[in-house]
């Protein structure tokens, strides 16, 4: 079995290909993959990508839909000892700009459209010379690291500003394990291989630094040992190539153990079907992939009845209703966690639904979580609440490029400081309830309220906004805006929408949008208005209660 503390993600995928090679590993609608398959074509688009001038180290950023090309592009980049920032499929031009900017991307690596958005027209609205180009290598002022861009294509299209993916894969096709060796000999387990951007309380999203061992040891534990999964369990995933759940608990969960991965978008009809059709023993998710489920006219028409483990990423009240729609389930888990820190979760052996049902678990071994108070820092007894924080082989390194807020985060003993809001109780078991920083949870998406903030002050007849988070049976939060308009302003709900639209991705747009006179705001003593009354208002001004919406 792979080695999570002593191997880079590329030396587990040899070993996993060495192991289980005439095992699956890997299937979505275009293509099933064994092991060997797998590492081989990961292998050539290594060698394919290394002639263009793809190293170790070099950042690489990916734009994919769901589909085996993403993680065979994945493999490709851990072989090489490339750093992988996967983003965001709904970023548009500004967002999209800013992290191609911020985490020093020097290669771009994807697909050329899909619902979400046509990325080529994007890179063209944030420069028009990159699109524009023939050069082998791309010159642009506004993204001077850029040097070039790798399409696909699944209607075949070529772009002359862009190499084709296929082209690169079958240029590597000489590939041989002394190659690999040359690749994967330098590599070491406290390399970093990934940047993931997570939204904070700040305006901006930052880039959370992984090393290898942080990634393939919290997907050997999640995965691997709170399930005690072995080779023949069959897993899906269908949560976004750019979280962490669908870029490292699930493909790095299912190599470390010689799993088969099914990898498909959330279409609650299509998961239902993929179940049944290939005996899928895992589910989990946000209230969203609960309820779509549930609530969908053929629920009562498939067999789930394969199910035997969950990981949940919602609070008590969701354990019953996934009792409700998976009966059959084993094993049911509180996962908590966060970009920067991978995960807590409870051991194999706890057995209490109780302690299932209303903890997140004690950490596992090398993980230690403390519970301070905000204010003073020191740390509280049992069951007293306060910030959670963590330390151990699962923190991230740093915010990449923003030396002020990892020095925020990261106090001088190793612990990092969440933000998060719960506490642990006498045996250890972690109780997670809330966020201290201004997060909504939507739809399994973070989205920082200051940041929505920032982009609607721009609009023209806003004086002053707040951004909330409201609550919402289909989207677990709804983000919600309250306007205070310039005087004489004509802003209707209908205008905010409209040019939110192809300027802020869609989970972050407005659900509701509601208009505060100054004299309506909540203020606190200091002036600033209280989020708390806020919320409040906003639900009596819809006609809702606390827990609906």
């Amino acid at each position: 079995m792979p080695d999570w503390e002593r191997q880079t993600i590329g030396q587990a995928l040899r070993e996993a290909a060495s192991l289980w090679g005439d095992r699956e590993a890997l299937a979505a609608k275009n293509e099933r993959l064994t092991y060997a398959e797998l590492y081989q074509r990961a292998g050539r688009l290594a060698l394919g990508l290394s002639r263009l001038g793809v190293g170790k180290g070099d950042h690489v950023a990916t734009i994919f839909g769901t589909g085996t090309e993403w993680v065979v592009v994945k493999y490709a980049l851990h072989i090489l000892g490339a750093v992988i920032v996967p983003l965001n499929v709904t970023f548009r031009s500004d967002e999209l700009a800013y992290a191609l900017k911020q985490a020093d991307v020097k290669t771009l690596i994807m697909v050329d459209e899909l619902r979400q958005g046509n990325y080529v027209d994007i890179l063209g609205r944030i420069d028009p010379g990159l699109t524009a180009s023939t050069g082998p290598e791309l010159v642009s002022d506004v993204l001077p690291e850029l040097r070039r861009v790798v399409c696909f294509s699944p209607d075949g299209k070529r772009y002359d500003f862009a190499h084709d993916l296929f082209e690169v894969l079958a240029s590597g096709s000489d590939f041989t394990d002394h190659q690999a060796d040359a690749f994967l000999a330098p590599g070491r387990p406290d390399d970093p291989c990934n940047i993931l951007f997570t939204s904070g309380s700040t305006a901006r999203p930052k880039g959370v630094v992984h090393v290898h061992r942080s990634l393939l040891g919290i997907a050997e534990h999640l995965y691997g040992r709170s399930w005690n999964l072995e080779p023949g369990h069959r897993l899906l995933s269908y949560l976004p190539f750019y979280h962490i759940g669908g870029c490292v608990y699930a493909p790095l969960g299912a190599l470390m153990r010689g799993c088969f991965l099914y990898v498909n978008d959330f279409v609650p009809e299509e998961i239902m079907a993929l179940i049944e059709q290939e005996r899928i023993c895992n589910y989990g998710g946000f209230d969203f992939h609960f309820h779509s489920v549930e609530n969908h006219p053929r629920f009562k028409d498939f067999d789930l009845g394969s199910v035997r483990f969950v990981l949940l990423a919602v609070g008590p009240e969701g354990y019953d209703n996934c009792r409700k729609v998976l009966p059959g389930a084993e094993i049911v888990t509180h996962h908590y966690g966060f970009t920067e820190g991978t995960g807590v979760s409870h051991w194999p052996e706890e057995r209490d639904e109780q302690v299932r049902k209303y903890t997140n678990g004690r950490p596992w071994p090398g993980i230690e979580v403390k519970v301070v108070d905000p204010v003073s820092g020191e740390t509280v007894p049992p069951n007293q609440p306060g910030e959670l924080c963590l330390r151990g082989w699962n923190r991230f390194q740093e915010y990449y490029k923003n030396p002020e807020e990892t020095a925020k985060a990261i106090d001088p003993d190793g612990f990092f400081h969440s933000g998060d809001y719960g506490w642990m109780d006498e045996k250890g078991n972690v109780v997670y309830r809330g966020r201290y920083k201004m997060m909504i949870k939507s739809g399994g998406e973070n989205v920082s309220e200051r940041e929505v903030e920032i982009f609607l002050e721009s609009l023209p007849g806003v004086k002053s906004v707040q951004v909330i988070g409201l609550p919402d049976d289909k989207w677990g939060e709804a983000v919600t805006a309250v306007i205070e308009p310039d005087p004489g302003a004509d802003l209707t709900r209908e205008a905010v929408v409209e040019y939110c639209r192809d300027r802020i991705a869609n989970f972050k747009i407005p659900k509701h949008v509601l208009f505060f006179t100054q004299e309506e705001w909540p203020l606190l003593g200091a002036g600033k208005v209280s989020k708390i009354e806020l919320k409040k208002m906003a639900l009596d001004r819809l006609g809702v209660s606390e827990g609906q919406s």
